[in-house]
């Protein structure tokens, strides 16, 4: 289990460092789109679908190490107020709750992939299932992420008693 937890944070690096290049190649498409629009007076007719499908993919991609990192948007104030059994019943919900929504993600990112193999993008003529299976992978690593974060928290929990 622990070579997985390692082999799992050596993929999370690769994944954020994929998030980061979507981020800087998204930069420069919009720039590009930016200064051929007012300067050359000509639209790129692609760069708003790049840029669309990069921002996916980053967001995607590095939505598993927000999870494992712990930092995600939530609600401190609850988590300051309540202690003890409640707590830990609130933290159990959070992962549960993330784990069945991610489920249906995933599900219906896999059966919107298979229905992405008969389409192309509209500008860039690339098949939508490579759009749609950036979709999948992020979800299922994030899925990935929220077990490893349950099972933490289990051992965290045994380990206070």
């Amino acid at each position: 289990m622990i070579s997985f937890i390692n082999l799992f944070k050596k993929i999370q690096s690769i994944l954020a460092t994929l998030s980061a290049v979507s981020l800087f190649a998204m930069i420069v498409v919009i720039l590009l789109q930016t200064f051929t629009r007012f300067v050359i007076f000509y639209s790129l007719p692609w760069s708003e679908e790049l840029s669309r499908y990069l921002f996916v993919a980053m967001i995607l991609l590095g939505f598993n190490v927000a999870i494992s990192e712990g930092t995600l948007i939530r609600i401190d104030i609850i988590d300051n107020y309540i202690k003890g059994m409640p707590q830990i019943i609130l933290k159990y919900t959070r992962i549960f709750a993330a784990l069945f929504v991610n489920i249906i993600y995933v599900y219906s990112a896999y059966h919107l992939m298979i229905l992405g193999s008969f389409q192309l993008s509209p500008a860039m003529q690339i098949p939508m299932y490579f759009i749609y299976s950036i979709i999948l992978i992020g979800f299922l690593f994030s899925l990935i992420s929220l077990v490893i974060e349950a099972i933490n928290l289990s051992i965290t929990d045994i380990q206070k008693e």
